[in-house]
């Protein structure tokens, strides 16, 4: 959660040429409906099952960038699967740092919008320990604030 992964895959697109897509706007095209109108009228089952279908029908591809939510890596083996079929890469943010720019962006935050700003970064790090053991098995980690340009230019001469 709002550790950069879309300005990232944006920012390394441009860079690279390859096309780059955002997994919650895929899912929000075949559902016809908003994350958050997801999570409320069909609940978070729901978006993990069409969060994994729409994740898989991408892996068929090759040579494209994707950010992914950060639930994403967490549920049906969708960390192995995306082990077997790219390159993962997580980017390493602060229960602070998170907090910090999740409180401007709560209202279109499903898993926050309804967590008073006293105790986000208390569910932030909570998230974030359930978390970390899947994101551990991407095969780069970089904390947010040493990412540049660099980095991913350095990952694609590694993996051509």
């Amino acid at each position: 959660m709002a550790s950069g992964k879309t300005y990232w895959a944006k920012q390394w697109s441009m860079a690279s040429g390859l096309p780059m897509y955002d997994l919650d706007e895929e899912i929000e095209k075949r559902a016809g409906m908003s994350v958050d109108a997801i999570f409320q009228q069909k609940g978070e089952v729901y978006f993990r099952k069409l969060e994994r279908e729409t994740l898989r029908s991408f892996l068929r591809l090759d040579n494209y960038i994707m950010a992914c939510g950060g639930g994403t890596p967490c549920f049906y083996n969708n960390m192995q699967r995306m082990n077997e079929k790219g390159v993962v890469i997580y980017l390493k943010a602060g229960a602070k740092e998170i907090a910090d720019r999740l409180r401007s962006e709560k209202a279109s935050r499903p898993l926050v919008k309804d967590i008073p700003d006293d105790v986000l970064e208390t569910f932030v790090a909570e998230k974030i320990q359930q978390r970390e053991p899947y994101y551990l098995h991407a095969l780069y980690h970089f904390p947010v604030r040493f990412i540049t340009l660099g980095n991913f230019e350095k990952i694609i001469r590694r993996h051509e």
